[in-house]
């Protein structure tokens, strides 16, 4: 609850506008957008975010609440958020359904009633629905009231008024009163497909993007229908057999035999030769590599300690590894089982071999609740500058999809921009094809997940990959 999305700033190239008293809004005429023109079957949608607060001052009131963890190193939050929002159509009338109240903002002001408790959950779910209701009175009102015969209803066209009244709203429903400075409201401008432009659904603007995945969870851990990784994070503290822990600090021998040559990958990410990873670095890389079983392990860092450079070189021993069990197949057939899997997508019917149970395994998924962070591993992994100097010819040789890596990871906008505000946009080039961003299942243009393309997945009916 306590991880909310970040609000960008008020910027005017990137079409962010603050709400001021006397200024039209973006949909009205007087605003710049309302000369700017567009290109056909495209229209401009607004997100209005209402109540925008900073999450160190969010982070202030909770730390007067919950005692702090001394073995935290998270650096304090940076960055806006908000307590409410809702979409607005290039007509100026809300998107009734697009409304979503923010679980940080909520939950700030429960900590200050009451103590967090296990039905916090449902009672935000109420909350949420409390808000829904209460908005609608502000935005559809007319909906209720007396129309012209014919004449379909419409929510109101929405004035400055309108919006403040929605912002009052929202810190009536969290309770967070004076806890919080939040009286700016904030507008987004889009430019999306005109057939969209009106779908209200599959948007949540403000909120953690786990929340209902943690939910499934639980209800899937109920049901026993945990993995091996989910059920050793999740072992209670007196199944955990801490007679069989090493002190790497007490027992040095033991860190110097598990970063043993023997013990080290045969593969390396192409770094300059003299930088080697450093000693706790290798043993991570190394127990990774070595683990027994399915299984969890945990590497912990503060930031700036070389978590991403650990990952480039787990990602190469995972890789070399593979390359390895490939080279020995005499055929390129005998990679793949005789099982077929078979389904049909509109006119076609889809094949597709099942690999060799050894060939599997080696799939990797860079997930976060941060989309931040998701986003830096995405960017620096396969940058052509994360690769030695030394190397970079032979890399240059090999091209490994290279166009196609710069392309895909090129920065993308937040949003669309108008042509007259558009211009392209410097991406850093690529020195292979070795990850691919996925976007979120509502249509995020957010990443929730990075796929390192080791190989070893079989596209099964119903799933974008299914790992074997």
């Amino acid at each position: 609850m306590f991880s909310p999305q970040k609000v960008e700033k008020v910027n005017r190239e990137q079409l962010v506008f603050a709400v001021r008293p006397g200024q039209p809004l973006p949909w009205e005429p007087g605003h710049e957008l309302a000369g700017r023109s567009l290109k056909p079957r495209k229209a401009w949608r607004h997100v209005v975010y209402l109540g925008i607060y900073r999450l160190d001052e969010a982070f202030e009131v909770l730390s007067r609440v919950f005692d702090p963890d001394p073995d935290s190193y998270d650096e304090r939050p940076a960055g806006e958020s908000a307590i409410a929002a809702f979409v607005v159509g290039e007509d100026g009338r809300a998107l009734l359904g697009s409304e979503v109240l923010s679980s940080c903002a909520w939950a700030t002001g429960q900590v200050l009633r009451e103590k967090p408790a296990a039905g916090w959950v449902t009672k935000f779910e109420n909350a949420s629905s409390n808000f829904g209701e209460a908005w609608r009175d502000v935005v559809a009102g007319d909906l209720f009231a007396p129309h012209d015969e014919g004449l379909p209803p419409q929510p109101r066209v929405l004035g400055s008024d309108d919006l403040a009244e929605c912002l009052a709203t929202a810190v009536a429903v969290t309770g967070i009163g004076n806890e919080l400075s939040c009286a700016e409201i904030r507008i987004s401008s889009q430019i999306v497909d005109r057939q969209t432009a009106k779908d209200a659904g599959g948007h949540d603007f403000l909120n953690s993007l786990i929340m209902s995945d943690l939910g499934m969870v639980a209800e899937q851990v109920a049901q026993g229908n945990a993995g091996p990784a989910l059920r050793e994070y999740l072992r209670p503290d007196t199944d955990i057999r801490i007679s069989e822990r090493i002190d790497v600090r007490e027992r040095f021998a033991d860190v110097l035999a598990a970063t043993a040559p023997d013990n080290v990958a045969a593969g390396r990410w192409p770094s300059q030769p003299e930088h080697a990873l450093a000693l706790n670095q290798q043993l991570a890389v190394s127990t990774a590599l070595t683990m027994a079983g399915p299984g969890i392990i945990g590497v912990n860092g503060p930031p700036g300690t070389g978590k991403t450079t650990m990952l480039r070189d787990l990602i190469a021993g995972i890789v070399v590894e593979r390359a390895q069990r490939l080279a020995r197949l005499s055929l390129p057939q005998r990679a793949f089982t005789d099982q077929k899997l078979r389904w049909r997508t509109g006119q076609f019917n889809r094949v597709v071999s099942v690999w060799q149970p050894e060939l599997t395994g080696f799939e990797i998924v860079v997930a976060s609740s941060n989309n931040g962070a998701v986003q830096n591993v995405t960017d620096e992994i396969p940058a052509a500058d994360a690769i030695g100097r030394c190397w970079r010819e032979k890399a240059a040789a090999l091209d490994y999809f290279s166009d196609i890596a710069s392309a895909l990871l090129a920065p993308q906008p937040e949003r669309q921009r108008s042509p007259s505000l558009s211009r392209p946009r410097q991406a850093g080039r690529q020195w292979r094809l070795v990850l691919v961003t996925r976007a979120t299942a509502t249509g995020s243009s957010k990443p929730s997940g990075t796929t390192p393309l080791t190989g070893g997945m079989t596209p099964t009916p119903g799933s974008e990959c299914c790992p074997h």
